[in-house]
């Protein structure tokens, strides 16, 4: 199964995303990423990015990079 990696701003939001998520019955979990020096956080899901991201714009959490 394909998995894609979310950057989100904080490890807050993360969390508040893989929560929501979770609770719709989409598996996320939390990542650390570390990249250009500094570290941040994002989400990996199992399913399509575009949809994940509409679904956390609902909860006002903005998607950053999408990786797959």
């Amino acid at each position: 199964m394909k998995s894609y990696f979310i950057n989100i701003t904080s490890y807050t939001e993360a969390k508040r995303a893989a929560r929501y998520l979770t609770s719709i019955k989409i598996n996320a979990e939390v990542e650390k990423t570390v990249s250009g020096g500094g570290c941040g956080y994002g989400i990996r899901v199992y399913e399509k990015p575009e949809r994940i991201c509409r679904l956390l714009s609902a909860i006002n959490i903005r998607c950053g990079k999408i990786k797959s």
